[in-house]
């Protein structure tokens, strides 16, 4: 008895023993990126803790943190959900402002919350933790996104996010000052959106998501800018962590790499199991999918950091032969491609840290391949196909990053150049309004874009106003109309005065501009660039200005109205509407003959309450009011496809007692504009054998709206916490109660007979005026998506 009392006191003493970890806290200047000497209090546990620079605490019990961040003459800083592993030493970082110089007193505001000078408002900030533990995110920051306002979606399984009104082309992506143009699996060429995101949210520190108020560093958003900050490696040793899920298998490792701790790493891997979710529960498409993610960094004793960066996809794609055959499942089959995709991005970054500031040179190369091919009814003979596109985008960035002080002012300045080539070699069948084409598309152009910016802040009367201003140019050598970068020319300016400690006023204007898509600068017609002379930059001009109350408990409040005025817009000459009309499928947008007639206009109201975890409870809720309006052939302002007039989300989620987090997420929206098909004229054999599918009716754009769509998502997690490691179970289910479909356009498909042939109504007319008889219906309801895993951490 007493041998099995001693094993069982020694099992024990494993799993309860010291459950703790330490984490260091690097704290710098924002601007110049150099070391502060800081005190950081922890709440939860009511201590204090100091240090120059870096500031290591030990013997942290496993869980959840806040801390608060204080350095003398600078605005308080915060880290907000610092998860604690046992048996693992963590590195955050934290750059705080400085407050203005000669001020008898400074009241010292507790702001949760992120801003700058460029961006007071139209900024939000949202931590890694704070991703995983959104109830219906799956560990997608885009997923994630949506509990923000201002943000639509196309559907619940695709991440085509449309910011305030812009269609999701106008979403730009960085990772630690390094674009990367594609962050989601099977991404729409042209645009943005895709099933799946790509980035490891468990390296990502936080995100800053701008939905207007674009700093002049960054060229080419005009709806959003992610900035994505990779957490630092641990420090103590090599670290790992798997997800087992239902929709995928991934293995992370971080730590040092060298004896002396000054080189440190990233790693991940990952492996799709979404093929196998979706087969399970029916759906008809089996999208699956690799993908890599990696940084390697060096740390000098002078704070100068060089670090490289890359991250890849491989997509893969099949049908599901065995799903229910109801009208809606059988018509994806007929009609989706099949679509092999692969892209990577690989990146090198070098910061000095000057004596008034700091400069950053990066250098990066990113590549898509994206192919798709139909054969109709997906039978694979010459006479039936229908595409087999092919096509490859390349580019080479160099960028150039310099900050520094001046008397009370600071200043950044920069340049960027962009060397890409983009090729296309398809064979398309195409159906238009009007009649019908056979394209042999063999594309192959190179363009070079550059671009230079200044921008400076000071801050007045005592910090309580606050004003930055600056200017970008743009250019590109595809043709006459974008090689003058004057006329790019990009001025903007932000402001913000505090009423008091808790209410501030902000304000923002701009113009930004934005290159049509390779898509449609290298589409190729009868030989010729048929788009070479009629395109120019897209130009989008911002107004924007909100009050914002930082209250008790993190609480903030926020209320923003916008404007926004699009000129110069991409216009598709074969079906008369704007491109803002086009995304959000597993297409190709641009891939037409364009100008640039097209215009249009947004605009819309914001509301905000939020609150970061206080006594265990967090939550968001989100309302947005808004119009999205385009020109259409006779140049009249109609709805555009992303005109959701209504948008609410409410989020809220709870810790509970033994290590449980349970969360909910409900989201509402009004119905999108839809065209109605034309259903007399996709009947026509001659039509359908080639468009495989009906054909919209252009001259009645946008004019009916889809369904009020809505979905709760729930989440809960539960953590077992050891001596040496922590081991976690989720359950996800995205869209719970199988909301209808947001779609009112009928599913429509051929009549069949005996063999699976189109049946048609008039077979002894000649063949240019037969019809087909169609069959419409409902479309499915959306199906609940359940996501269940396992997490270990080591």
């Amino acid at each position: 008895m007493k041998i099995k009392a001693s094993i069982l006191l020694l099992i024990l003493s494993i799993f309860t023993a010291a459950q703790t970890g330490s984490i260091n806290i690097n704290v710098f200047d924002e601007f110049t990126k150099k070391p502060l000497p800081a005190n950081i209090k922890i709440s939860k546990i009511n201590q204090e803790f100091s240090g120059i620079g870096n500031i290591i605490i030990n013997d942290l019990p496993s869980g959840t943190y806040n801390l608060e961040v204080e350095s003398e003459t600078y605005e308080m800083g915060f880290l907000n959900e610092l998860n604690i592993v046992p048996n693992q030493n963590l590195t955050f970082s934290i750059g705080l402002n400085r407050v203005a110089k000669n001020i008898d007193e400074v009241i010292i505001t507790k702001k949760q919350h992120k801003t700058t000078a460029e961006s007071p408002l139209s900024l939000r900030n949202i931590t890694s933790e704070e991703v995983q533990k959104n109830a219906g995110s799956t560990r997608d920051v885009s997923k994630a996104i949506l509990s923000f306002p201002g943000v639509g979606s196309t559907a619940t399984f695709r991440n085509d996010l449309f910011i305030r009104g812009g269609s999701s082309a106008e979403n730009k992506f960085y990772i630690d000052g390094i674009e990367v143009p594609i962050i989601n699996h099977f991404q729409t060429q042209g645009a943005s959106g895709g099933p799946r995101g790509i980035i490891t949210i468990d390296f990502v520190k936080d995100v800053d998501f701008y939905s207007g108020a674009f700093p002049a560093s960054r060229n080419g958003a005009l709806s959003s800018l992610f900035e994505f900050n990779l957490k630092q490696a641990r420090k103590d040793k090599l670290g790992y962590k798997a997800v087992i899920g239902l929709d995928d298998m991934q293995l992370m490792a971080d730590g040092p790499l060298s004896k002396d701790q000054s080189w440190s790493g990233l790693f991940s891997v990952r492996k799709s199991n979404l093929q196998l979710l979706f087969k399970a529960i029916g759906l008809p498409f089996l999208p699956s999918y690799y993908d890599a993610t990696f940084k390697i960094s060096k740390k000098y004793q002078s704070g100068d950091e060089l670090f490289f960066l890359g991250l890849g996809a491989i997509d893969r794609f099949k049908f599901n032969d065995n799903a229910d055959p109801t009208l809606s499942n059988l018509t994806l089959i007929d009609q989706l491609p099949v679509s092999p995709q692969w892209n990577y991005t690989l990146g090198a970054g070098y910061r000095h840290l000057a004596e008034n500031g700091n400069w950053l040179l990066t250098m990066s190369r990113n590549m898509l391949d994206n192919q798709a091919l139909k054969y109709y009814r997906n039978i694979e003979i010459p006479n039936n196909l229908l595409y087999d596109y092919k096509s490859q985008e390349s580019e080479n960035k160099i960028r150039f990053d310099r900050n520094f002080t001046w008397v009370d002012y600071q200043f950044s300045v920069g340049t960027n150049f962009n060397f890409s080539k983009y090729d296309n070699n398809s064979t398309i069948k195409n159906v238009t309004q009007n009649a019908i084409n056979f394209d042999v598309i063999l594309s192959e152009i190179k363009v070079f874009q550059y671009g230079m910016y200044v921008q400076t802040a000071k801050k007045f009367f005592a910090d309580q106003l606050q004003v930055s201003a600056g200017i970008r140019l743009d250019a590109s050598d595809y043709n006459a109309n974008t090689n003058n970068p004057l006329d790019q020319f990009s001025p903007r300016f932000s402001l913000s005065y505090k009423l008091n400690p808790e209410f501030s006023l902000n304000f923002n204007t701009g113009i930004y501009y934005q290159l049509p898509a390779y898509t449609a600068l290298g589409f190729i017609e009868n030989g010729n660039l048929t788009n070479k002379n009629s395109l120019r930059y897209i130009r989008n001009a911002h107004l924007v200005g909100g009050v914002e109350y930082n209250g008790k408990n993190n609480l903030r409040l926020t209320a923003e109205g916008y404007y926004k005025k699009y000129k110069n817009y991409p216009f598709s000459l074969r079906n008369q509407i704007s491109l803002a009309n086009v995304g959000g499928n597993f297409g190709v947008v641009g891939n037409e003959p364009l100008d640039s007639r097209g215009y249009g206009e947004t605009y819309g109201i914001e509301l905000l309450a939020q609150k970061r975890t206080v006594n265990n409870f967090y939550g968001i809720m989100a309302y947005t009011f808004g119009y999205s309006k385009f020109s259409d052939a006779a140049g009249d302002l109609l709805p555009s496809s992303w005109d959701s007039r209504h948008i609410l989300a409410v989020t809220a989620g709870k810790y509970l007692k033994k290590n449980w987090n349970i969360g909910a997420r409900f989201r509402m929206q009004s119905g999108l504009p839809e065209t109605p098909y034309d259903l007399q004229r996709s009947a026509l054999v001659n039509i359908w054998n080639i468009a495989n599918g009906p054909l919209q009716n252009f001259d009645l754009l946008n004019s009916t709206r889809g369904n009020l769509s809505h979905q709760m998502d729930v989440r809960a997690e539960k953590k077992w916490v050891f001596k040496k490691w922590q081991f976690s179970a989720y359950l996800d289910i995205v869209n719970a109660y199988g909301s209808k479909s947001p779609s009112r356009l009928p599913v429509v498909n051929l009549q069949r007979d005996p063999n699976n042939n189109g049946v048609i109504a008039n077979p002894t007319d000649p063949q240019n005026e037969q019809y087909y008889l169609l069959e419409t219906g409902e479309s499915d309801r959306s199906t609940p998506l359940p996501y269940f895993g396992f997490i270990f951490e080591f």
